[in-house]
């Protein structure tokens, strides 16, 4: 008889019904699936032992932490597990240093989901570390400037201006007299409108658009607070216009669906479901379903959520859904930008639009990692 796999499932905040559907498939699989709250992680130095409050179908509103509640409840190891699966990390990064490290060395090693978080680096779920990782590797991302919200202003407000204030005289005299300061310019350079996106938002909450400098200049002072008290950074980027952007669902190696995601809300840029956006099932060429596999890989990812926005900088434009992708569509993955790569996809809107059931799909993965 084979001996049943052990899920444990960590996520920070209230239980979602995400949470409640991936129990739901486990149970349905014949796996046991907990869900950890953050909030249930301990450890005291007398024991050295970093541990999980019990009975986990308590409600987190509950109160907890008393000593006959303790006792009542017992403790769960975590090496009795066979996959820790760390869906929403955020803010949670002490606590899931804490258990990565209580099962090193361990003669029963759990298998750590995902990458970024058995390497220790949570900078790569931030979307500035995504686009500056992804275009090392040679994927194309919107072009992209990083630093503080005034830094970013500055550029759009005197560009010219910061262009030559970087450069010696002698610089200046070379590429002038070659004729490539024109060129220069047009490399890092932006034209309105512009993307101001925090490199730590998630489902489009932190995606701002500016038409022109009054406005991008409203935003950045609107936005400065979150800046300077709460440590929040922005990106200054291109604005692509497009009919629609792509949300390709990656479990590992394999692609497990495609929808295609488009803004209908008057003055709406952003086509996030969670933003009113339209969602269908679409198709992409093979050679783009590799390029999000290649981008989940290069941000540490196994379970994610890639957006790709076609820029078919070839003239060429997507095709209508009904003709599926291979007509009309580029081929090619220079003509494709990864918009970012998301840790824990929210998965509602892909199961309306491919009518996948992404739940029991993540369950299987995650037990074909410890088998």
């Amino acid at each position: 008889m084979n001996k049943q796999i052990n899920i444990a499932l960590f996520f920070g905040g209230k239980i979602s019904q995400h949470l409640v559907l991936l129990r739901k498939a486990a149970k349905k699989l014949g796996v046991r699936l907990d869900l950890v709250s953050y909030n249930r992680v301990c450890f005291d130095t007398e024991n050295l032992e970093v541990k999980i409050r019990g009975n986990l179908n308590n409600n987190e509103g509950r109160i907890q932490g008393s000593a006959r509640t303790l006792k009542n409840d017992g403790w769960l190891q975590i090496d009795d597990y066979d996959v820790l699966f760390f869906r929403t990390t955020g803010k949670h990064w002490e606590e899931v240093d804490l258990i990565v490290g209580s099962i090193q060395g361990s003669t029963h090693t759990p298998v750590v989901v995902d990458p970024i978080v058995k390497n220790g680096k949570p900078s790569m779920a931030c979307k500035a570390y995504q686009m500056l990782a992804l275009k090392k590797a040679g994927i194309e991302v919107p072009k992209t400037v990083y630093g503080s919200l005034w830094y970013l202003y500055e550029k759009m407000a005197d560009s010219r201006h910061h262009i030559l204030s970087v450069l010696t005289p002698s610089q200046r005299a070379q590429m002038i007299a070659r004729g490539k300061m024109d060129d220069f310019e047009s490399v890092i350079n932006f034209e309105f409108p512009i993307i101001i996106k925090g490199s730590g938002g998630d489902r489009g909450t932190r995606v701002f658009k500016a038409d022109n400098l009054k406005a991008m200049e409203k935003l950045v002072s609107k936005l400065r607070k979150s800046e300077t008290e709460e440590g929040r950074r922005y990106m200054l980027q291109e604005y692509i216009p497009n009919d629609g952007d792509y949300r390709v669902l990656v479990l590992g190696k394999k692609v497990l669906g495609v929808m295609k995601r488009t803004q209908q809300q008057p003055g709406e840029f952003r086509n996030n479901y969670s933003a009113g956006g339209k969602v269908e099932v679409a198709q992409l060429p093979e050679e783009v379903l590799q390029l999000a596999v290649r981008a989940a890989a290069v941000c540490g990812l196994m379970v994610a959520g890639v957006d790709v926005m076609a820029k078919n900088p070839s003239g060429l434009r997507p095709a209508p859904l009904d003709k599926g992708a291979s007509e009309g569509m580029s081929n090619n993955p220079k003509d494709y930008v990864i918009l970012e790569v998301n840790k824990g996809p929210q998965f509602k809107g892909f199961m309306k639009a491919t009518g996948i059931d992404v739940p029991a799909e993540i369950v299987k993965f995650l037990i074909s990692l410890k088998k």
